[in-house]
């Protein structure tokens, strides 16, 4: 599959308007999941890891998100795999690593961007302030990525997309380091943290008990299973 950025753009506008989601707004990625029904889950998996995500013949979706990672990588993460599941046109089950290099990879890092980060969205919050890209405002970038919950790299490399930053701007703020800056403007960090290890969002819990009901699995395994996840909750 091989799409441009324009088509790429318009396809996470499309996802947004098939789901009753605004053009400009901020997304809670686990609401997202829970409202699609796919099934997510966070375990540690390796530091190059991301995710993965798999659809079944029946059309159930699974997403597992690396919970190693800090919580703005895994909403893209999450953004990233729904590209997979919606419209990859050749899905397989694979793990997606921070810098996966094929084609079909970097559509959906670009898909991640473009839905979770909108152009309106970000052209909205930066119209009342005055600059020039290679000036670009340390101060907006925290706000922006605070506000679309991503992490800082996903931010800049946003804005040098949409043209609101210089290269020479990207490579400055790329090197400010990241807690220490929020801390700074007094900005909560727990973005930038890895967390919700073992949680289950969606259906998990049902399905283990279908399964115990109909005798698939023992109760001390049904119990195993309910006891591995943790409850949902919102970042």
């Amino acid at each position: 599959m091989r799409l441009d950025d324009g088509k790429i753009e318009l396809l996470a506008q499309k996802f947004r308007a098939d789901h009753g989601l605004g053009e400009a707004e901020a997304l809670n990625m686990k609401s997202i999941v829970r409202k699609c029904n796919i099934l997510t889950v966070y375990l540690p998996m390796s530091e190059k890891a991301c995710g993965l995500s798999v659809k079944s013949p029946q059309d159930d979706s699974f997403i597992l998100v690396n919970s190693s990672n800090s919580k703005g990588r895994q909403h893209y993460t999450i953004a990233h795999e729904i590209f997979h599941l919606y419209y990859d046109e050749n899905p397989f089950p694979h793990i997606c690593e921070l810098n996966g290099s094929s084609p079909i990879e970097k559509t959906a890092n670009k898909f991640a961007a473009a839905l979770l980060m909108p152009k309106d969205g970000v052209l909205q919050l930066s119209s009342a302030t005055a600059f020039k890209s290679n000036a670009f405002p340390l101060a907006l970038v925290l706000k922006m990525e605070q506000y679309f919950r991503v992490s800082r790299e996903s931010m800049l490399y946003r804005l040098k997309h949409i043209g609101l930053i210089s290269e020479d701007r990207l490579q400055e703020l790329l090197a400010v380091q990241v807690i220490h800056s929020a801390k700074e403007y007094g900005y909560d960090t727990s973005l930038y943290n890895p967390g919700n290890e073992y949680m289950a969002i969606g259906d998990y819990g049902e399905k283990a008990r279908i399964l115990f009901d109909n005798g698939v699995i023992s109760e001390g395994h049904y119990l195993e299973l309910l006891n591995m996840i943790s409850h949902e909750r919102q970042d």
